[in-house]
Parts: C-alpha cells; sequence; structure tokens
C-alpha cells in the first residue's frame, strides 16, 4: 500500500542499504533534511585542520562565525556547545548536539520535526554522514542558499541544495528567477559544487526539492567538466525552471539524460518557466499547490508512485502564467516584483510565517501602501495585472469553446 516518506522510514528504516539499496524515497528524505538547520553541526568544504574542528574553508574567523573569501558569509563552523563536531559526523552525532529549538525552521515545522523523530531512530539513516555544509541568508543581495553533502553507508554520496525557506528574502529570490539570470543562488550552486565535490572521490548524485531543485540541476550543468563527468544522477523534486539561455547547451546536452524532473500532478512550482527535457509525475494525496509539499507525495516500496501526467486543467493554468511572464518585458517582471515585495517589507515581517500571524494587520499595512504607491509605478502596476487577466479569459474562452465541440461531437456519436 503506497504511503509517505514517514511511512517509508516505518517500514525500511531499520534495513540498510546493503539490504535495501538506494532508491527514490531515500533521495526524498535527504532532500528534505537539507532544511534543517545544520550551522555549528556539520563544517564546511575546504582545506583539512588538525585542531578536531574537521573541514573549514579558507578565510579568517570572526565574531559568531567566519567570513569567506569570495563573498561566502555563514555561522555553519561555530563550536558546538555539547564539544567540537566531528570531521564528518553522522546524523547520529548531529542528533546528540543540536538545539531543537534552533534546529528546525518554521517552515515545514512540524513534517520535519516527525521526519527527524523516524531517522532518529532509523538505523538506515543514523550512520549517515554529513560534511560540505554551506549556508547564506543575504537581504541587500536577496539570496538565500544552503546546501549540505550526505555520505550513506556503502552508497555514492549525494549532494543536496535546500529549497526555499520560510525567510521573505528567499520567496524574493524565486520571484526574481523570472528576471535574473543567473540568481545569487545559482552562481553559487555551481562554485559550491566545485569546491564540494573536489574533496571526495567517485560518482555522486546531486539533489533538491523547490529551488533546491533548480540549483542541483543549474549546478550541476554548471560544474567543471571533471565534476560533471562523475555525476550520476540529478534529482529536480519539483524545481522550478529557467529563464531562456540560462543552461549552457554543450554541458545540458551532456546532462540531461542523467537528469530526473519528478512532478506532482497539480504541479505549479515545477511547470513554471522554461522547463527543459522529460518529467515523472508522482501521485500526490494534496490538493492543489499544496502537491508541493513532499510529504504528500506516494511512495511505494521505495518508489514514486507514478501519475500519467500533470492534470490537464493544471496544465493550461500553467501555460497562461508562463505565456504572461514571458510577454512581459524584462524591465516590467522586475518592477512588478519588486514591487510587491517592497509593499510587503513595509509590513516589518522577514519570514512567511510572521507576516501570516499578523495577517489583519499587515494586509491593512499591504493595501494603504498601494493606495499610496506614486502614480507611474500604480498604473504600469495595474497594466501587468490586466494584461495577465486578459491571457486568464482568453485562454478559459477558448477552452469552454474545446469542451462544447468534445460535447457536440459526443452527441452526434450516440
Amino acid at each position: 500500500m503506497a504511503g509517505n516518506s514517514i511511512d517509508y522510514l516505518r517500514e525500511y528504516g531499520s534495513l540498510s542499504f546493503a539490504e535495501v539499496p538506494f532508491c527514490d524515497a531515500d533521495a526524498l528524505i535527504l532532500a528534505q533534511l537539507s532544511y534543517l538547520r545544520f550551522d555549528g553541526l556539520v563544517p564546511g568544504p575546504g582545506r583539512r585542520r588538525q585542531n578536531g574542528w574537521g573541514l573549514y574553508p579558507e578565510g579568517r574567523r570572526r565574531r559568531g562565525g567566519w567570513s569567506f573569501r569570495g563573498g561566502w558569509s555563514c555561522r555553519e563552523n561555530v563550536r558546538s556547545r555539547k564539544g567540537p563536531a566531528a570531521e564528518r559526523p553522522t546524523l547520529r552525532q548531529v542528533g546528540e548536539r543540536m538545539d531543537p529549538e534552533r534546529f528546525f525552521d518554521r517552515w515545514y515545522e512540524r513534517q520535519n520535526r516527525e521526519l527527524w523523530d523516524m531517522v532518529s531512530k532509523s538505523p538506515r539513516f543514523l550512520d549517515v554522514e554529513c560534511g560540505c555544509y554551506r549556508s547564506r541568508l543575504d537581504e541587500k543581495e536577496e539570496t538565500q542558499f544552503a546546501a549540505i553533502v550526505f555520505f550513506p553507508k556503502g552508497c555514492e554520496p549525494v549532494a543536496v541544495f535546500r529549497g526555499t525557506d520560510d525567510s521573505l528574502v528567499g520567496w524574493k529570490e524565486d520571484f526574481n528567477l523570472s528576471f535574473q539570470n543567473p540568481v545569487p543562488a545559482q552562481r553559487m550552486s555551481a562554485a559550491y559544487l566545485n569546491q564540494a565535490g573536489s574533496g571526495f572521490r567517485g560518482p555522486f548524485s546531486v539533489c533538491g526539492h523547490s529551488k533546491g531543485g533548480n540549483l542541483a540541476i543549474y549546478a550541476s550543468v554548471c560544474a567543471n567538466a571533471g565534476i560533471r563527468r562523475r555525476i550520476r544522477t540529478v534529482y529536480s523534486l519539483d524545481g522550478p525552471g529557467f529563464l531562456p539561455k540560462a543552461l549552457p547547451e554543450g554541458p545540458y546536452e551532456e546532462m540531461k539524460g542523467r537528469i530526473r524532473r519528478i512532478l506532482p500532478a497539480s504541479s505549479i512550482i515545477g511547470m513554471l518557466l522554461q522547463n527543459p527535457g522529460p518529467y515523472e509525475t508522482v501521485r500526490s494525496r494534496a490538493a492543489g499547490v499544496m502537491q508541493h509539499d513532499s510529504f504528500s507525495w506516494e511512495i511505494e516500496n521505495g518508489r514514486f508512485v507514478l501519475a500519467k501526467d500533470v492534470e490537464e486543467r493544471q496544465r493550461r493554468r500553467n501555460d497562461v502564467l508562463n505565456r504572461w511572464i514571458f510577454s512581459l518585458p524584462e524591465e516590467e517582471r522586475e518592477l512588478f516584483v519588486d514591487a510587491l515585495f517592497g509593499i510587503v517589507r513595509k509590513t516589518g515581517a522577514a519570514t512567511l510565517t510572521g507576516f501570516a500571524e499578523n495577517w489583519g494587520k499587515n494586509l491593512r499595512i499591504c493595501l494603504k501602501e498601494i493606495r499610496g504607491m506614486d502614480q507611474e509605478t500604480g498604473k504600469r502596476m495595474r497594466r501587468i495585472l490586466r494584461e495577465l487577466i486578459g491571457i486568464y479569459r482568453s485562454a478559459a474562452g477558448q477552452e469552454r469553446k474545446a469542451e462544447r465541440n468534445r460535447d457536440g461531437k459526443d452527441r452526434i456519436s450516440h
């Protein structure tokens, strides 16, 4: 009987990777684990140091974290309160040191706590080693990025890119994908994969959910040739697409046979922008946009339970959205996104959950900001929205006409 990733752990969590080889469900679980806050628990990629702190990137120590050459800045290599981190700690050791109040992002918090509870009881995952952790959140640069490499015992390593978290900065960067090429997280992903991949030998896989799926493809295609040759499989789990010419043609042609795009049947995120190559459709227990939640995806015997295709009605809606995005000049896409998030920032919220907790108050602030918008910007925003409504109405009219034609044919055939 089909279940989800939690049910898979209940059934297979006691079995080693030698007994049950690495499968779809394992890739999905590792992608979800990347949303956890490994800061101070897992060292980053770089030189080996002989002081018991494990692997450090080159850089200089500063209060509260590290400053990295090339613009990196994060808190990934801070000594744990419960002792220094191992060079490549296992998930068991991470569980012994982590602070439950800081380890979980508020995005999918309940599900991630349940997942971690199952992982912490699972012999299959307890000895999985963790390394090469990097995390960055930069409001000025408008980027949210994190990545980690997991080393399952007896299996090839898996480099995993985190998807969008609860931060409004992360969501702003997602919207920036509609006009900016590349966004900072994409540049970082390629640099990260080159550095992390050079720290171990042999083949490995790359994975990510949501924006992490986009980064997994981008990094794999844009990595150095030597790194690309070692990549076995790239999993993009409902990851959004790209602007035209975002991926270099030659390297993409080399990689495309190793890319697996997995989308739920009502996918919205995974159908945004241009999505080259085939995809597989997984059944979900959720409805509509909530199918983006990978905990709703159905799994049986470690494999995704596949549907025939993305639902036809959802495909039409996605086509409307993409036609609208690409009908707008790049300058207007940027104007729309910057104005939208500029309004939201006026509420003072830094996260989606923070915005939602004071929904009524924040909505009033947003409406006030819209009314106070300068005349030219307001005029352009209204025109951009009218274009979306016009495209949608046109598509809806064509759909109704097609349905009437089908009904007429059915009546004639009878």
